[in-house]
C-alpha cells in the first residue's frame, strides 16, 4: 500500500505544473474574451436602438412590407442575416443559430474548466503542504498554501466571469435570432420556400 500511495503522491505532484499553466492561459484567454464582449457591447449600443425602432414600428403596422435597402445600418447577427437575406432564409437562419452556438461554446468551455483547474490547482499542493507540516517545515507549507488558494481564485474568477458573458451573449443572440426572423417575415420579395 505505502508503494501505491507513493505513485499516487508522485503523479499528483506532477500534475501541479501543467494545471497551473493551464489555469494562466484560461484566465488570458477570458481577458482575451472579455475584451471581444466589451467592445460587442460597444457595438451594439450603436447598432440597437436603430433596429428596436425599426421593429417597433413594424409591429405597430401588422401589413407593413419593408425593403432590406429600408433597413437601417445593423451589426451582429442581424448584419450577417441582412446580407444573406436574398438566399434561403431558412437556411440563413439555421446557419446563424449555429453560429451563435459556435460563439457560446468557446465561454461554455471556460465556464466549466476554470472551476475545475481551480480545484485541482487547489487539492494538488495540499498533499505536500501536510507532509510539510508533520515535518515542521512552515516555509514550505505556506508556499504550498498559497499556490492552493490562488489557484482557487483565479479558477473561480475564470468561471464567474466567462458565465456572466455567457448569459448576456446568449441573450443577446436569441434576441437577435427573434428579430432577425421578424424582419425577413417582413422583407419584400420573399423567396419560393416562404
Amino acid at each position: 500500500m505505502d508503494v501505491l500511495t507513493r505513485i499516487l503522491y508522485t503523479l499528483s505532484a506532477a500534475l501541479l505544473v501543467p494545471v497551473v499553466v493551464l489555469l494562466l492561459a484560461l484566465v488570458v484567454l477570458v481577458v482575451v474574451y472579455l475584451g471581444g464582449f466589451l467592445w460587442e457591447l460597444w457595438q451594439r449600443r450603436r447598432w440597437q436602438p436603430r433596429l428596436r425602432a425599426c421593429i417597433a414600428e413594424l409591429k405597430r403596422a401588422p401589413e407593413k412590407r419593408i425593403a432590406p435597402e429600408q433597413l437601417p445600418a445593423l451589426g451582429g447577427l442581424p448584419a450577417v442575416a441582412l446580407r444573406e437575406a436574398a438566399g434561403d432564409r431558412d437556411k440563413t437562419l439555421d446557419d446563424l443559430q449555429l453560429l451563435a452556438e459556435r460563439l457560446l461554446a468557446r465561454l461554455n468551455l471556460a465556464v466549466r474548466l476554470g472551476p475545475v483547474l481551480g480545484l485541482a490547482g487547489t487539492l494538488i499542493p495540499l498533499g505536500p503542504a501536510l507532509v510539510a507540516l508533520a515535518e515542521g517545515d512552515i516555509a514550505t507549507l505556506s508556499a504550498r498554501l498559497v499556490v492552493a488558494f490562488t489557484t482557487t481564485v483565479l479558477g473561480l474568477l475564470v468561471g464567474g466571469l466567462a458565465f456572466a458573458m455567457h448569459l448576456t451573449r446568449r441573450h443577446w443572440y436569441m434576441q437577435d435570432l427573434n428579430d432577425v426572423e421578424f424582419l425577413f417575415h417582413r422583407l419584400e420579395n420573399h423567396s419560393c420556400g416562404e
